[in-house]
């Protein structure tokens, strides 16, 4: 007996103090978790429409919530007059190929909308050649835009960039260029060792040991970079909303590689998103803007300080030129075809994956 107080009634006390601890701390824990807030986007298609701030005017509310937001910059923002020489006018003539571009003065537009960072391993970033490519990058560096995948070699182009988000954590873009064949690659101008152009990733549908190992290689120093790992990647078929099984095989090993997010485009339509080992892996986000009307949406990746992430859709539709936000019917009719596109997906690839659960 402990002198001067009752021994069991003590220990009583003290359990019930424990337990009434243990229950405020589950309340008040969250309160004081930095989770991380990523935004990812679709193509950026900006040929044909003219420079205003109305353009990315209503993307401004979901940019301000979020710690960093990310586009794929689809078509080089130069006044250059040089166009690439690998899509020939026989390509053009029968629209196999395009060759694109668009007013420099959007560069200043995005960034007061809040777009933090952009991929460019697209097949459009080189249509201008190299002198179109370093102003749209001296532009983006000028509007404090981060960006990856290209640059003045083959190394350049491929070790991406490191981004420091609003609540200090970093994050690391990568961002390449992941067509099945070698022929579409060539068309796109992939840096070399001594050359500018874009990062690819030339697998030639292969995804043997070999083919792993380098993309942990490629992944891991990153990785030692900065605490999150985003890979950007150009693939798939353009308006086909269910990615083919190379994108799938693909997008869940540059997960088990260690990336910690796979964001796909090209196919300028919705594909479905699925959590592979916890980890979100978009396979198309439709177009940010284009100007033809279309519909998208914005992902909203949340992620706490154990790496958990939860998912959330943002609708949009473009009319005019100028993209909004989704709201009331529309939203909800919207979001349920993306949870359909989603489901789909799980069920045409099986494996240890889950739908996010959109919201």
């Amino acid at each position: 007996m402990i002198r001067g107080i009752d021994r069991f009634g003590f220990y009583a006390k003290l359990n019930a103090r424990i337990v009434y601890y243990r229950v405020l701390l589950t309340i008040v824990a969250p309160l004081f978790a930095r989770t991380t807030t990523l935004l990812f986007g679709g193509d950026i298609m900006l040929n044909g429409i003219a420079p205003s701030p109305k353009v990315f005017a209503n993307i401004r509310p979901l940019a301000a919530k979020s710690d960093l937001v990310f586009g794929n910059l689809e078509i080089p923002l130069t006044s250059s007059q040089t166009k690439t020489s690998r899509k020939s006018a026989a390509e053009l003539l029968k629209k196999d190929q395009w060759i694109l571009k668009a007013n420099p003065e959007h560069a200043a537009f995005l960034a007061n909308a809040g777009i933090n960072a952009v991929s460019l391993a697209n097949n459009h970033a080189m249509d201008y050649g190299p002198g179109g490519l370093s102003q749209m990058t001296s532009l983006l560096d000028k509007n404090h835009i981060s960006h990856a995948g290209a640059g003045l070699n083959a190394d350049q182009a491929m070790q991406g960039t490191v981004i420091s988000s609003k609540n200090h954590k970093s994050v690391s873009l990568l961002s390449v260029m992941g067509f099945q064949t070698t022929g579409a690659l060539l068309k796109t101008t992939p840096a070399t060792l001594t050359s500018p152009g874009i990062g690819v990733l030339n697998l030639k549908g292969r995804m043997d040991s070999k083919v792993r190992s380098k993309l942990t290689g490629w992944i891991g120093r990153a990785k030692r970079k900065s605490e999150f790992v985003v890979v950007a990647i150009h693939w798939g078929v353009e308006r086909k909303s269910i990615p083919n099984p190379y994108q799938v095989q693909l997008g869940r090993a540059l997960v088990d590689a260690g990336a910690d997010i796979v964001w796909g485009n090209h196919p300028h339509v919705l594909q479905g998103a699925e959590l592979y080992r916890g980890k979100l892996i978009m396979y198309s986000m439709g177009n940010m803007i284009s100007n033809l009307p279309a519909k998208g949406g914005f992902i909203n990746d949340i992620i706490d300080d154990q790496g958990h992430q939860k998912v959330f859709f943002a609708p949009t539709e473009i009319r005019g030129g100028q993209i909004r936000t989704l709201s009331g019917p529309a939203r909800t009719t919207a979001t349920l075809e993306m949870k359909r596109l989603c489901q789909l997906l799980v069920k045409r690839y099986p494996s240890p994956v889950s739908t996010p659960a959109l919201k």
